[in-house]
């Protein structure tokens, strides 16, 4: 029997590699799997998918590093665009404000790296020379895997660097689409799994991969949307957030780590609604899991009949990404997005999510207030290019003020208005068929069974 390594570090990619069903066809074939997660001591993550052949082991994600802060400044360094420029400039996926004083020096001496010729390589070899992270090296002795596969490219990197070691064959695959554009991964696997054509051009341009090592598959956790399992009426999904079954639903979701006064932009719709200006319509806001008490910033504006906070999920908190990891969750965002008529958000990936349900989306990316500076302002989440690439899509509407704002919605809501999203699917999904997770298995298999 061939044992194939998986990592699972975050609530979430439980989610994408256990719920879509990729483990399970692992030990369908007849592979063992070794999970490799800091949970391994929490065996109710994984209740819903025992099996005999199917093991925890401790995953040491955090092994200490040296000149740990230097390398982290070195990755971002030779990749450096428009993703790590805004990183360095705004604060972007945490409330907490860059250094400034650290922003012409990383410009005069990091960010200029990217032009040399073989960095990318010196300073993956350096780094492993430095740091060898041999924690799970007795793992490899004790079970002989044929293939690695690390489901959160760029972290956990130390399985890789005993992978190597080892002679194992290894997958790696971000697990976001944003990834691979803000820093260098510390090593390089000898395939990588992405999941649409934009992640394929960033691997070549920021991660050094050719095109015969990337694999694209598509994104697991959507196949839920096509494949309906746990499927609402529209009427048991109303009454189960309390929402009139007879008014168009608004779905909006948080961005999270309190980036910008959101709720502001929930009261420009209600407010539009109370003045006529926008018809009547159910505001079913959706709370972001990775964020502890996300829900907390919005519960002043429930008003029955208008505006319902969701409080379904249940986050975590033992977890990373505090992730609520039950197929509960997992059926409430396919039917929040599914009854949806459009979902507001400024620039999350949850735009993808909706777009593949068929739902309309309305990004905005004005200042519904003033902002005390630059940094505050909600603009500087559109510098980077995975949001860039996503706006030029044109598969969502985008709008830079109010009155921009409520007419989308007005377009929507009131006259069917859509956009045309082939583009975007094309660009950011590859296909929506419902087998992202049987591809991602199959080149598992095909890895695991080549040696």
């Amino acid at each position: 029997m061939k044992t194939i390594f998986i990592t699972i570090s975050r609530g979430g990619i439980i989610r994408n590699i256990f719920r879509t069903g990729v483990v399970s066809r692992l030990l369908d074939q007849d592979f063992r799997v070794v999970v490799l997660t800091q949970y391994h001591d929490m065996p109710e993550l994984f209740t819903d998918f025992a099996h005999e052949n199917l093991i925890l082991e401790p995953l040491y994600w955090n092994q200490k590093e040296k000149f740990r802060r230097i390398f982290k400044e070195l990755y971002k360094g030779v990749v450096f665009n428009s993703t790590v420029y805004a990183r360095y400039k705004y604060s972007i996926g945490t409330p907490k404000q860059p250094n400034q004083f650290f922003f012409p020096l990383r410009m005069i001496f990091f960010a200029p790296l990217r032009f040399i010729p073989g960095v990318k390589h010196f300073i993956r070899l350096l780094h492993s020379l430095i740091n060898p992270l041999r924690a799970h090296d007795y793992l490899f002795e004790k079970y002989k895997p044929v293939l690695v596969f690390n489901t959160a490219a760029g972290g956990d990197c130390g399985v890789l660097k005993s992978a190597k070691r080892h002679s194992v064959k290894t997958v790696d695959m971000p697990k976001s689409w944003d990834n691979l554009s803000q820093a260098l991964f510390p090593t390089k696997a000898d395939f990588l799994i992405v999941w649409n054509n934009f992640m394929l051009d960033k691997a070549q341009e920021f991660q050094g991969y050719s095109t015969e090592n990337i694999i694209v598959t598509g994104i697991p956790q959507f196949d839920f949307y096509a494949q309906k399992d746990g499927l609402l009426s529209r009427e048991e999904f109303c009454k189960k957030h309390n929402l009139d079954p007879k008014k168009k639903i608004i779905l909006y979701g948080s961005s999270g780590a309190q980036l910008f006064d959101e709720a502001r932009y929930v009261l420009l719709i209600r407010e539009a609604m109370r003045r006529g200006e926008l018809a009547f319509a159910n505001i079913l806001v959706r709370p972001h899991l990775g964020y502890r008490g996300d829900a907390d910033r919005f519960t002043t504006l429930e008003d029955e009949g208008k505006v319902v906070v969701d409080k379904s999920d249940k986050q975590n908190h033992k977890l990373r990404d505090h992730y609520d990891t039950s197929i509960d969750h997992v059926y409430n965002l396919f039917n929040s997005l599914y009854h949806a008529d459009v979902c507001v958000n400024s620039a999350s990936t949850l735009s993808l999510d909706a777009v593949a349900c068929g739902t309309e989306v309305v990004n905005f990316n004005f200042d519904a207030g003033p902002v005390s500076r630059k940094n505050n302002s909600i603009k500087r989440l559109f510098v980077s290019d995975y949001v860039r690439e996503l706006m030029d899509a044109d598969g969502t509407w985008l709008v830079k003020n109010k009155k921009e704002f409520i007419d989308a919605l007005k377009g929507i809501l009131e006259k069917g208005e859509q956009k045309d999203s082939k583009k975007m699917i094309n660009t950011f999904m590859y296909k929506t068929e419902g087998k992202s997770a049987e591809r991602i298995t199959d080149v598992l298999i095909r890895i695991a069974n080549q040696g």
